[in-house]
């Protein structure tokens, strides 16, 4: 009887800190996306009067940290002349399978922006 128990609330424990896995996976490629958009929005503005889409590379990279900072994420940035790669770290809490021994789990994910002109 024991054990049934016991594989019942493992069961249960794979279900809702799996879900939250799967969650934090789905906020993290969101906030990395996020946060590459909002570095490639940073170009350089004497390149912008002349009608070239070039990142401040700089600014670019301000840009995302931020963004990370602001959601709860850690994360690196690379970039190109004309993309952002962001990639972002989050925290999945686990809660019933601590019971058991396990940890918080580490998610990342990565996401790449380009920026690019637009005929007016």
């Amino acid at each position: 009887m024991l054990g049934v128990v016991v594989c019942t609330m493992s069961l249960v424990g794979l279900v809702l800190d799996g879900g939250t896995v799967l969650r934090t996976r789905s906020d993290a490629f969101s906030v990395a996306g996020a946060a590459a958009r909002a570095g490639a929005q940073q170009l350089q503005p004497d390149l912008v009067a002349e009608g070239e889409a070039v990142i401040d590379p700089i600014a670019a990279r301000q840009a995302a940290l931020e963004y990370l900072a602001e959601h709860h994420a850690t994360g690196t940035v690379s970039m190109s002349e004309a993309t952002v790669t962001v990639t972002a770290t989050m925290s999945a809490h686990l809660q019933m399978l601590q019971v058991v021994g396990a940890s918080d789990v580490a998610v990342h994910a990565t996401a790449t922006v380009r920026a690019t002109k637009v005929a007016p």
